[in-house]
């Protein structure tokens, strides 16, 4: 399978999962098992959008010109990808520090909004790269 396609199909999948993990905390949060699905989903999904761009920079770099950051999707997608990153490092910090939970859980959700926003507009983005829409 071409790199490209593993990318694809990594970043779309981490996607759902993440989207998944925001759908748990929203509508399940009175459910005592909540919060593990939640980590475990969030964690998973961050972990499958993290190798799906080293996908993407491995399938760059195997190309003739081997340019990376040269279109708005691969931009958004690093700033997507760092989100990814960052929102679960925050929700699992609120336990480290549990006196400045309440900012960093803060914190977390708007990163974990901004992910399940920005994730889906790369995707878009990358579907317009590669031609499909």
């Amino acid at each position: 399978m071409p790199l490209f396609l593993i990318h694809a199909a990594l970043m779309a999948t981490g996607f759902l999962f993440v989207l998944s993990a925001l759908i748990v905390a929203k509508t399940q949060r009175r459910k005592p098992w909540w919060l593990k699905v939640h980590r475990a989903i969030g964690l998973t999904g961050g972990s499958l959008l993290l190798l799906g761009a080293v996908a993407a920079i491995a399938a760059v770099a195997s190309t003739p010109e081997g340019q990376h950051l040269r279109s708005p999707h691969t931009w958004l997608g690093v700033l997507t990808v760092s989100t990814a990153i960052i929102t679960p490092a925050l929700g699992l910090l609120q336990f480290r520090i549990p006196r400045k939970a309440v900012t960093i859980r803060t914190v977390h959700r708007f990163f974990g909004r901004l992910l399940n926003i920005l994730a889906p507009i790369a995707i878009l983005l990358g579907l317009r790269v590669a031609e499909i829409i």
